[in-house]
């Protein structure tokens, strides 16, 4: 049964990415005064790996054999700095331990006949040590793009107090506005995707 599975969750990417048609041309525009200051990832500390965890979701499921992420709450006084010198380790080395990057795969029930495979959606369960050290990355490169100016005030969805729903009311108000000047609105929606081998 989890081959099945397997086999038909790894086909997914391949399905969708031979619908996408291929590009016109492959001329890119690229940025070309960029920031002056260069990315550098510093060290992490203590007090900022406990904030992490503190706001790691408990509702979360895990891994199986990973530390649950009530025990990593309870326990982090204790962890935490084991956890800064593997985290400062990997940054300053620039590698990162392949058990952490391999997630558990569980299929999940939609809705119809049970016996297909196309009725269940995969989701995949990461260790909770690398969640926390995914989001210390996060933190570095989004203040990095904040300070730097490099996000569009257009760029909604992964920012704070830029939600999609924001994105909407901004553009139902431009709408608004235009009808009230007696102008035509027109919106040109894009999606882009870059998909490659999907593999489990």
């Amino acid at each position: 049964m989890s081959n099945i599975f397997n086999t038909y969750f790894v086909s997914i990417g391949q399905q969708l990415a031979s619908k996408i048609p291929p590009p016109v041309h492959h001329t890119y525009l690229v940025k070309v005064n960029g920031p002056k200051n260069s990315f550098v990832l510093h060290d992490t500390f203590v007090e900022e790996v406990n904030m992490v965890i503190n706001n790691l979701l408990v509702s979360k499921s895990n891994r199986q054999n990973d530390i649950p992420t009530h025990i990593l709450k309870l326990c982090k006084n204790s962890l935490s700095p084991f956890l800064v010198q593997i985290f400062n380790l990997r940054i300053r080395e620039g590698t990162y331990r392949q058990s952490l990057k391999c997630a558990q795969v569980v299929p999940i029930y939609k809705g119809g006949p049970k016996d297909f495979c196309t009725n269940y959606r995969p989701i995949s369960l990461l260790s909770p040590i690398n969640k926390i050290f995914e989001k210390l990355i996060y933190s570095r490169l989004y203040t990095y793009l904040e300070q730097n100016n490099m996000l569009s005030s257009h760029q909604y969805g992964f920012r704070m107090g830029l939600s999609t729903t924001l994105a909407i009311y901004d553009m139902q108000e431009n709408i608004l506005e235009n009808l009230e000047k007696g102008f035509i609105s027109c919106t040109v929606l894009s999606f882009v995707t870059c998909l490659k081998d999907l593999t489990l």
